[in-house]
């Protein structure tokens, strides 16, 4: 796990077998559509968040943190984030708990100001690519699973919508 913004800090820890099973839980009943895999997808990170807030700073994140170097410890910038993110998601993968999906490299969108990097996912199905950005929510909430297209393309930016299930 890293944070301080650039992965300043780098951290390995251990989570416990309960914190664990109440991750993997929301994989449970098995997904039937990619759709509704994404939804436990977007459940589990954020409760992933909230465990690993548990052995680290981070639940101290705030979303859309801009300080560099921020005023307490466990802040993140979107490439904290994104590396965080895409090591929960190859995680689930290697733990057999997606079936729908897997893990790609990272998304980038360029900017003139505030590039940004987010972590990608790739339908089985018909090779859609998907986003799974968290660094629009405070530690612990459900990230943004947005088609790739849409997120890169930088006139929808703030369109956005954050489904509540």
């Amino acid at each position: 796990i890293c944070y301080d913004f650039g992965c300043k800090t780098q951290v390995k820890i251990n989570i416990t077998e309960p914190e664990w099973q109440s991750v993997a839980g929301w994989f449970y009943p098995r997904a039937t559509t990619a759709k509704a895999e994404r939804r436990q997808i977007r459940q589990a990170i954020g409760w992933m968040e909230a465990v690993v807030g548990r052995h680290t700073p981070t639940h101290r994140y705030t979303a859309l943190n801009l300080e560099h170097g921020g005023k307490s410890p466990g802040q993140m910038d979107c490439i904290d984030e994104s590396l965080n993110v895409t090591q929960y998601l190859s995680l689930f993968e290697t733990r057999g708990l997606l079936r729908w999906h897997r893990v790609v490299e990272r998304a980038y969108r360029r900017a003139l100001f505030d590039d940004h990097w987010a972590s990608q996912i790739e339908s089985l199905e018909n090779r859609a690519r998907y986003v799974v950005d968290g660094w629009f929510q405070d530690n612990g909430y459900l990230p943004l699973i947005e088609p790739t297209e849409i997120w890169s393309d930088l006139s929808l930016l703030g369109q956005f919508t954050y489904p509540s299930d």
